[in-house]
């Protein structure tokens, strides 16, 4: 079904995303706990971040930009996405590539959108609104719903580039089989096994630090044990914060396989390592 009306501008951002440089966040209401990580990949390299081709139809990638790092980082340089990529493939096919500049919307009839202006475009379930300068959204049967951040700078420093973030604004229509960095968490539990002494559970005081108060902190996420340590990371250009699990060590334990399970052969690629072999060649 089609929408009746389009979405407000200001829509409820969920805390499940990617943005920056690039840092991930992952909400798990049920168990009220966030979990962070970050994926430090090579300019080029484009990542799976929602595939869902053969549940929804629905597959979501991201291609990294490089940038020099500051001269006071630890890292050698940055990457941020400088392109999201979305494909839909129920009940009708549509490419979306989204930069930060501009919109193309594919599906039969080649429609390009400037992000420096306001604007609404629907059919056939799929409706696309434009911020100017500040977010695409795009909802895919009433029940799918992403944001894209617009991240756009006047005067760059050398380490700062155009950039998109990406929230997961709505995942109901999403299948069970979901997968993808951000995906294969939205329908799965986690729980803090070693909670340290000294925190709350609504997190309103970070954890003690004294040497010899309680446990160091694992997370139990899909059978495996993941060591965490707490955070605090300010996302949707700085207006939230959120109180997280940092998982080190570029997510390892956490993601199923490693980055390289991650990489897609191309923006389009519907293709997941991850049991859905069958996808090949749709």
């Amino acid at each position: 079904p089609t929408l009746k009306k389009p979405y407000e501008p200001r829509i409820k951002i969920s805390k499940t995303s990617v943005d920056g440089d690039p840092h991930f966040v992952v909400d798990f209401p049920l168990s009220k706990l966030t979990v962070c990580f970050n994926i430090d990949g090579q300019p080029g390299d484009i990542l799976r971040l929602v595939s869902d081709h053969m549940g929804s139809g629905v597959t979501v990638n991201g291609e990294l930009i490089g940038a020099p790092a500051p001269p006071t980082g630890h890292k050698k340089q940055r990457t941020y996405f400088r392109t999201i990529t979305i494909l839909v493939n129920k009940p009708q096919r549509y490419y979306l590539e989204i930069t930060p500049n501009r919109v193309i919307l594919d599906g039969g009839d080649r429609l390009v959108l400037p992000c420096n202006r306001s604007t609404v475009v629907g059919s056939q379930g799929l409706e696309v609104s434009v911020s100017a300068n500040a977010n695409v959204t795009v909802t895919i049967q009433g029940s799918i719903a992403f944001v894209i951040l617009i991240h756009l700078y006047k005067k760059p420093a050398p380490f700062q580039r155009n950039h998109l973030g990406f929230y997961i604004s709505s995942s109901k229509g999403l299948s069970s089989s979901c997968h993808g960095l951000l995906g294969q968490f939205l329908n799965q539990d986690a729980r803090l096994t070693e909670q340290p002494a000294g925190l709350s559970q609504n997190f309103t005081h970070p954890p003690s630090s004294q040497p010899g108060r309680g446990s160091e902190p694992v997370l139990k996420v899909k059978e495996r044990r993941v060591p965490v340590v707490w955070k605090q990371r300010k996302i949707y250009n700085g207006e939230e914060q959120v109180d997280c699990w940092f998982a080190r060590n570029s997510a390892a334990k956490l993601i199923d396989g490693q980055y390289e399970d991650y990489l897609a052969a191309h923006p389009f690629d519907t293709e997941t390592t991850f049991g859905l072999r069958e996808s090949r060649g749709l």
